[in-house]
């Protein structure tokens, strides 16, 4: 425990000038050492939590057994308790809705994990060339909005007006469209193409932190590189295979830009679908739109639970020792370029020929349609045109959407990067009893899906008499509430880095709590916290599904913009405007380099 020494010195009786005078020392001592603020912090942050994350989630679950529509007089009362709705939802088409969903989650996890896993494999464990330029490539589709990859395969794939198709008619006559993206099968292929470097980041730490020697003690007893990549690796890193299919499932659930765009038409309904439909249609059906999205929190918390139930023995998947090791990489020989071949492949699908597509509707004609890509087509010069661009640059909603999406990104990405600090400080670093309450808080967002995290935000405030509804700040709280778990993970890996005596030492020096964290933990923290204001930056200013349900006139975000755009057939604004969405995140992203590069890897 720190000690302090009085200012004054004591007179020849022995007894300090406080005690003297009958002054008690205790507020001197006080104001010296600080005011301890640890467990109103503590009490602060977990009622703030509590407020943006379960506030929310009680008020819709709520709704879905009220028979009175929120912000009604009647929303709270026993009185409306009525189980209508959950009758109403089983005898409508629920299981077609249940089947959809289940199947489309289901695929764009398991081809999203086979892509992602592939590429963290060849790309950790393997000699396949150009390994960082596939990472740097992977990396970068992280930030091209979701919406924009499923308009693009829309303009290829379509069996009207399909690119593709439009290549087999004039190459080999045929008539009939040889590929067709409004078909389940379209949909998961789409949205796999979206979220498969989800799984590759999270697949590639795993490889990167294991002991190559039980692999090397495999081939010794004569195993080959795939029996023991099948017999060894893949048990080794189980957890980190379901906590990737756990994320990607509940990430398929959750989706909003694929079924919508190419589900909605395909008349494929899933759970997303029908939630917003409810909602924003005429006449609206909010009781069963509570009741499906209460249906989606309980799919994901289940799989969470079952997560957490199968990694229970987290023992017998220790593969990281004391012992220092370097990673050896499987000699593929010839195989290593049919490795890469795959890999140029996926990444031309998933960012390459979308980024082609997208350019070649920016600068055709305004409402002249998206022609084909064809070599003729390419050198009629004469027919460019860069008016999209102009009117991307004069409409103002798409003016208005990148100022509110700039806006809204930079001030979430602060606010929940800095409560993440403190919130990491508490679960780490203090011996506060019920800390972990913190922890579970603030990773609860994980498993809320998005479009229902929006209409239960939403709701709250059309119930309570805060004017928020229809203003920026209802978006920025809704953002503040749903970022929160991988700044967290983020950040607690990095304040676990960093010594306790460093700021006890600032702490016994007679610096307050908050003078040492600011001043010692936060520079010390400087790489995490960079990490973490980028993650919630990019993902805040591409956010659709949230934000499609909670914001207005004259506060549409990006997504919100795009998604307008697409329903009134602007396609040529529409790919000028993505193309410059993707300009600018690039140019965040360059920039977050350069600062990562220049401050954040000196950090501990």
């Amino acid at each position: 425990m720190a000690t302090t020494v009085p200012d004054t010195e004591p007179d020849a009786s022995g007894a300090p000038d406080d005690q003297r005078e009958g002054r008690d020392p205790t507020p001197r001592l006080r104001r010296r050492i600080g005011f301890d603020m640890r467990k109103p912090l503590f009490i602060g942050v977990a009622l703030l939590l509590v407020w943006l994350i379960i506030a929310p989630i009680v008020v819709l679950v709520w709704g879905s057994v009220s028979s009175e529509r929120p912000g009604a007089d009647g929303f709270f009362s026993l009185n409306s308790f009525t189980w209508g709705n959950w009758s109403r939802a089983f005898d409508s088409e629920l299981w077609e809705v249940f089947s959809n969903t289940a199947i489309f989650a289901g695929g764009t996890t398991l081809l999203a994990f086979t892509f992602g896993a592939f590429l963290a494999w060849a790309v950790e464990r393997t000699n396949t060339p150009f390994r960082r330029l596939i990472t740097v490539l992977v990396l970068a589709r992280l930030i091209v909005p979701g919406i924009l990859t499923t308009v693009s395969w829309i303009f290829l794939a379509s069996p009207r007006i399909g690119m593709i198709n439009s290549w087999f008619e004039s190459l080999f006559g045929i008539q009939q469209p040889v590929v067709d993206v409004f078909t389940m099968h379209g949909m998961i292929f789409v949205e796999a193409l979206d979220v498969f470097p989800v799984s590759f980041l999270l697949m590639s730490a795993a490889l990167r932190s294991m002991d190559p020697s039980l692999e090397e003690a495999s081939q010794v007893a004569g195993h080959g590189t795939f029996s023991t990549t099948f017999r060894v690796t893949l048990p080794l890193i189980l957890p980190a295979i379901l906590a990737t299919f756990i994320f990607l499932l509940i990430r398929g659930v959750e989706t909003f830009e694929t079924p919508t765009l190419i589900g909605l038409p395909a008349g494929i309904p899933t759970f997303v679908v029908e939630i917003w439909q409810r909602t924003s249609a005429v006449p609206t059906d909010l009781g069963l739109a509570a009741v499906y999205a209460v249906l989606v929190l309980a799919l994901a918390i289940v799989l969470v639970w079952g997560y957490n139930r199968m990694t229970r023995h987290t023992e017998a998947y220790q593969i990281v020792s004391g012992k220092a090791f370097r990673p050896k990489r499987i000699d593929l020989g010839k195989a290593r370029w049919v490795s890469m071949g795959f890999a140029a492949l996926l990444l031309f699908l998933s960012i390459g020929l979308p980024l082609i597509v997208l350019t070649w509707a920016s600068i055709q004609p305004p409402f002249s349609g998206v022609p084909p890509l064809t070599p003729e087509a390419a050198v009629q010069f004469s027919d460019f045109s860069l008016e999209n661009y102009r009117d991307a640059f004069d409409s103002e909603l798409t003016r208005r959407a990148l100022w509110n999406s700039s806006i809204l990104a930079a001030s979430s990405a602060t606010i929940v990067t800095l409560l993440m600090a403190i919130v990491a400080w508490i679960t780490v670093k203090s011996k506060i009893r019920g800390r972990a309450l913190l922890d579970h808080l603030a990773f609860t967002p994980i498993a809320v899906p998005a479009i229902m995290f929006g209409l239960s935000v939403l709701w709250l405030y059309l119930v309570l008499p805060f004017p928020v509804y229809g203003t920026l700040w209802i978006l920025l709280i809704l953002y503040v509430a749903r970022f929160p778990p991988v700044a967290f993970r983020i950040l607690s890996a990095q304040t676990t880095q960093v010594a306790d005596e460093l700021q006890e030492a600032a702490e016994v020096s007679g610096a307050t709590w908050w003078r040492s964290f600011r001043t010692v933990m936060l520079p010390l923290l400087k790489p995490g916290l960079l990490a973490a204001w980028i993650f919630v930056m990019v993902h805040a200013f591409r956010e659709l599904g949230a934000s499609v349900l909670v914001s207005s006139f004259g506060t549409e975000v990006v997504g919100v913009a795009i998604l307008d755009l697409w329903e009134n057939g602007s396609f040529g604004l529409l790919s000028a405007f993505g193309i410059v969405i993707m300009g600018v995140l690039l140019a965040a992203a360059l920039i977050a380099a350069w600062l990562s590069r220049r401050y954040g890897v000196e950090g501990p």
